[in-house]
């Protein structure tokens, strides 16, 4: 028998080994085959029986563990989400209660000064021409035009009958007030004028008495009479009238002229203030 054949006679041993069969491996070498009596296994045949034994073992389960899989990534946690804002203790206003409410009152309107508010004033027209009523004085007005040197004045005149004491507030000019503007013949702008108060002169109205008011336009005023075609709009106020000094106000809406002249003939007429028709 040559090498060849031991060598696989060895691997067949080794090969009934690793199947458990322990019977035939542990016999004695006398029942063996002759090559087994004849001849030990060579160091060759050694490293590779054991090299083959080891195969089987790895085969059967009989090795390491195999390693588990690697697990999964652990799930990153969720941020814990913001906390909440903490709701108000207190009850919640009734709507229905916030709408019934009446609104705020609208603040009301600044009273004028005492020296600024107007008085009342009460128009009259009679078969004589106007007449005006004012803090229980009854006031008749006249008016004229009257032909100067250098042109048409105009004269006026009220009668001021006072059923109670009165006062006047009276400057070097007088009680009476003038503002106004006049249209002049060939011109397409008006030309307007006003009155400056000069001192504190005072003009009582003595309960159950007349007294005479009079003044002329234009007086020592920076304005030239009334020409031919010319067309005078004047305004005549008080400076002041009350019960006493410290309660004068000033009338400003007394009355009004109207003062025209044509054909060199002047005329004149007392009206009641534009502002204060119909009242």
């Amino acid at each position: 028998m040559g090498e060849a054949d031991a060598a696989e006679s060895d691997a067949a041993l080794v090969a009934r080994m690793a199947r458990g069969d322990r019977a035939s491996a542990s016999r004695p070498a006398a029942c063996r085959s002759r090559v087994y009596c004849r001849r030990p296994m060579s160091a060759h045949v050694l490293s590779k029986a054991s090299f083959l034994v080891a195969m089987a073992v790895v085969s059967c389960g009989g090795g390491a563990e195999t390693a588990p899989p690697p697990s999964a990534p652990a799930p990153v946690p969720a941020p814990a989400p913001s906390p909440e804002p903490v709701a108000s203790s207190a009850p919640p206003a009734d709507s229905a209660a916030t709408a019934d409410a009446p609104p705020a009152a609208a603040p009301a309107e600044e009273a004028p000064a005492p020296s600024d508010a107007q008085r009342d004033i009460k128009y009259i027209q009679t078969p004589e021409g106007l007449r005006v009523e004012i803090l229980g004085v009854k006031f008749v007005p006249k008016v004229e035009a009257v032909r100067t040197p250098a042109g048409f004045a105009v004269k006026v005149l009220v009668n001021a009958t006072a059923s109670e004491a009165r006062t006047l507030l009276a400057p070097k000019a007088g009680p009476l007030a003038f503002a106004g503007s006049i249209k002049r013949a060939g011109k397409a702008e008006p030309e307007t004028f006003g009155d400056e108060r000069s001192g504190d002169g005072e003009q009582p109205l003595g309960e159950g008495t007349t007294v005479k008011l009079s003044r002329e336009w234009p007086g020592k005023m920076k304005v030239q009479p009334l020409g031919n075609g010319d067309v005078l709009e004047l305004d005549v106020a008080l400076w002041g009238l009350g019960t006493s000094a410290s309660d004068r106000r000033a009338v400003k809406q007394f009355f009004h002229v109207k003062a025209k002249v044509e054909k060199w003939k002047g005329s004149a007429r007392v009206e009641v203030p534009p502002n204060m028709k119909g009242k």
